[in-house]
């Protein structure tokens, strides 16, 4: 019955931040105990919002998050601070490639513009030297 509810869940709410999934449903979604989830978000690792009801609740976010930190306990052996570490590196990456993306697109506007501006200067070349 709980597998029911957590893939109605699921398919149900889309928006990433919202936090719409119970403390248990969330442990339930990334395969932790509650007891690690209490644990993760003391030590500041994920912090559930407020939900319309009042009650604290966890997003899609949230729940990726969780489970990347029981990969990276039970895959690689990592202890708490290391893994802090871990999802500290991976944002600032994930927020370098962002900037890098932008950069990117900013260059190839940039590169658009100047080829607009030779044809155009191309163009002028061309007329003034139709005159001699």
């Amino acid at each position: 019955m709980v597998e029911v509810q957590i893939r109605y869940a699921i398919t149900r709410h889309r928006e990433e931040s919202e936090p719409v999934y119970t403390p248990d449903v969330a442990a339930a979604l990334a395969g932790i105990s509650r007891q690690a989830l209490e644990v993760y978000r003391r030590e500041g690792l994920v912090q559930p919002k407020v939900r319309a009801d009042g009650t604290l609740g966890y997003s899609l976010a949230d729940i990726r998050r969780l489970a990347r930190i029981r990969r990276l306990r039970q895959e690689m052996g990592l202890d708490l601070a290391a893994v802090e570490v871990v999802l500290h590196l991976r944002r600032q990456v994930t927020e370098l490639r962002r900037q890098l993306a932008e950069t990117q697109r900013a260059m190839e506007r940039r590169e658009q513009e100047l080829l607009q501006e030779i044809q155009r200067l191309r163009r002028q070349l061309d007329e003034a030297s139709f005159w001699f």
